[in-house]
């Protein structure tokens, strides 16, 4: 990463405008593509007999459990808001050296190598990485809110846990758990670790979402790590007991005094800066309290299965405080985190309030999901797969029947495609978006060498 070019070179954000252009249309190009060819197989697509009502049973009985639905659209809106936020004009240019360097400069060696080495492919073709990212994580946001169920969700859940790994890494130096002054009011274990939880627990398959066990367990696990997010805090030495050192602001003052001089609203930087000022007069009572807070919340999420039956009440509290506590945190100290023309995302604390909820649905829901179910009468409306059998084949006629291979045939394709829903066909052409931005992602990194645009900018024929 040794090509430096200002965030604001005229050249490549010229150059980044015009190639998110141009995609842009190419996606729109892609959306209607995929209507159109949807809407005219569905015009010769003649309805299935019965097949209203029994659709209609099925998916009152198999309707998205609310946790996993909570995740599913809070993590799509949230891949959709960082993609608009990948493409702000000082992007392409000022991401490597004004955040994923600094962000890796306090982590070991090896991690800096890591970063340095998947950082290199946005340093020498910031155009194509720069507007890769806004379409791949756009794609993913519009994936994961129209899939809400089939193999058409689960995929769009492993596509955001494996986007949200590579940024985690490259983008997050592994979250900074291995760098010194790790805490949770910055952020740790990093959004994108949490973006990647929330893509696996989407793709698990549904009878997982109808268990108690999953929310216990996702719970557990959140209360392990407030617990020990405590523990860290409450560490001595890291500077976070003392509101000023030796007449300079302590850690946490001091990080918030620079938050404070980011381009943002005035009055957020008023608030941030009031919350200097107090953490510097009242260094020890502001820790005391960012130690408390994560450590009831991680006790009471450890003890959530006995919580729930018990004192049921206890749980739900815990859950508002820590919410309450999660949004002063993301707007005093975190700063919404995405302020500044190089805020990639709004850091952590509004994925894992989303991670903790639906930890807490998962586990209320699943016990009343399956008292429903008890007491449900006979599925004799959702028509037993012996039942709709005849009806299947003979609307897809021969095709199916006759093997894989005619399934490719005219025919057979155009009343697959017509017999898709309009969230299959929204989800499809959602990939064809994450295409759009992966292909010339993957095209650059095969390249170690500087694009000319790069080259030209650097060498000052760009302004010539």
């Amino acid at each position: 990463m040794n090509l430096r070019l200002g965030a604001s070179d005229p050249v490549v954000v010229a150059a980044f405008r015009a190639a998110l252009i141009h995609q842009g249309i190419v996606a729109l190009l892609i959306f209607l593509l995929v209507s159109a060819v949807w809407a005219g197989a569905r015009g010769r697509l003649a309805p299935l007999p019965g097949a209203g009502k029994a659709v209609g049973g099925a998916a009152a009985w198999g309707a998205e459990p609310a946790g996993r639905r909570l995740l599913r659209i809070g993590f799509g809106l949230l891949w959709i808001f960082d993609g608009l936020l990948q493409a702000q004009p000082a992007m392409a240019a000022g991401l490597p050296s004004q955040v994923i360097e600094p962000t890796a400069a306090s982590s070991p060696p090896w991690v800096q190598h890591v970063v340095e080495w998947g950082a290199a492919t946005w340093s020498y073709h910031p155009i194509q990485a720069g507007a890769a990212a806004v379409w791949i994580q756009v794609g993913i946001g519009i994936w994961l809110m129209a899939a809400s169920e089939g193999p058409w969700s689960r995929l769009a859940g492993l596509a955001s846990a494996g986007w949200g790994l590579v940024v985690w890494v490259f983008g997050e130096s592994f979250g900074g758990i291995f760098a010194p002054g790790l805490t949770w009011l910055f952020g740790a274990p990093g959004a994108a670790g949490c973006y990647c939880a929330a893509g696996a627990l989407v793709a698990l398959p549904e009878r997982y979402w109808r268990s108690p066990r999953l929310g216990r367990a996702m719970l557990a696990v959140l209360g392990v790590f407030f617990a020990g997010m405590a523990v860290l805090q409450a560490w001595p030495g890291r500077g976070f007991w003392q509101g000023t050192e030796r007449g300079h602001p302590g850690t946490l003052a001091g990080i918030t005094a620079s938050m404070a001089q980011t381009a943002q609203p005035g009055f957020l930087a008023a608030w941030v800066r009031a919350f200097t000022s107090f953490d510097q007069a009242h260094g020890f009572a502001v820790n005391l309290f960012a130690v408390i807070v994560p450590a009831a919340a991680g006790l009471v999420l450890l003890a959530a299965r006995l919580l729930h039956d018990a004192r049921p009440a206890v749980l739900r509290v815990t859950l508002v405080f820590l919410a309450a506590a999660c949004l002063a945190d993301w707007v005093l100290i975190e700063d919404l985190g995405f302020f500044g023309g190089l805020g990639t995302d709004p850091n952590s604390m509004i994925p894992l309030l989303l991670l903790a909820v639906a930890g807490y649905l998962a586990l209320a829901a699943a016990p009343a999901a399956a008292r429903a179910g008890a007491t449900a009468p006979a599925p004799a409306a959702a028509a037993p797969a012996g039942a709709t059998a005849p009806v299947l084949a003979a609307a897809v006629g021969p095709a199916v029947r006759a093997g894989w291979r005619d399934r490719f045939r005219p025919g057979a394709l155009r009343r697959a495609i017509g017999a898709a829903s309009a969230r299959s066909v929204i989800s499809a052409a959602a990939v064809g978006v994450i295409l759009l931005g992966a292909v010339p992602m993957a095209a650059a990194q095969a390249s170690r060498t500087a694009g000319p645009i790069v080259a030209g900018s650097i060498s000052g024929l760009g302004a010539r």
